[in-house]
């Protein structure tokens, strides 16, 4: 004796999200973050040669004044390779989220 099954119904319930909403509507926060990054972008190839120069210098600096009082150079030359080493990471890895979205899906070029 075969089981009983109930008949299965044939409308299939289907869900909708909405639609997100395009890449150009998005936060002010957004687009100031966009605008920086942009500009940046185009300064970062003359300044990615340049703040090396002054981090190294800052180095050197460290080394001279490593054993003097109230100067603080080790201080400073660490916080001149952190701003260098998060504006590479802002301008070398990083891509802003408006950027991201304009550009999914489609070839680069």
């Amino acid at each position: 004796m075969k089981a009983k099954f109930p008949p299965l119904s044939a409308r299939r319930v289907v869900l909708r999200f909405p639609n997100p909403p395009p890449a150009w509507e998005g936060r002010r926060v957004d687009h100031v973050i966009l605008a920086v990054w942009t500009i940046g972008i185009l300064i970062w190839t003359v300044a990615r040669f340049i703040i090396p120069v002054v981090v190294f210098w800052q180095f050197l600096r460290m080394l001279w004044y490593w054993n003097t009082p109230d100067v603080h150079a080790g201080w400073q030359f660490l916080a001149y390779y952190a701003v260098y080493i998060a504006l590479y990471i802002f301008f070398g890895v990083y891509e802003p989220k408006l950027y991201r979205e304009k550009n999914r899906g489609r070839p680069n070029g």
